[in-house]
């Protein structure tokens, strides 16, 4: 069953761009876990500060091992905890099992 995963981040004002910085090392950690179909990022238009991250995964059970992983990781937990000191709040993550996919 495939499985959608989310983060919506902000960072404190004048941060943006070191948020940025960390969502992309992430996101190449993310890239190498198997059973990753795409994973992306977002700005919403008027504040560039908030961040849409969603990646989609082939099952549920890789997605689990890809965060698993992701916690065990000394050089990512570390990121992850600078990651957290520029984030204005507490960041909202879920997952969701996708239940249609249609295409054009």
């Amino acid at each position: 069953m495939k499985v959608i995963s989310f983060g919506i981040l902000e960072a404190l004002e004048g941060k943006s761009e070191e948020l940025k910085d960390l969502i992309y090392r992430h996101m190449e950690f993310v890239k190498e876990q198997p059973g990753l179909v795409h994973i992306y990022t977002a700005r919403p238009k008027g504040n560039q500060e908030k961040f849409l991250v969603v990646s989609a995964w082939d099952t549920e059970e890789n997605q689990q091992a890809a965060m698993a992983k992701l916690s065990s990781d000394p050089t990512a937990a570390a990121e992850f905890i600078q990651l957290m000191q520029v984030l204005k709040g507490q960041p909202d993550f879920g997952n969701y099992v996708v239940d249609s996919i249609s295409s054009k």
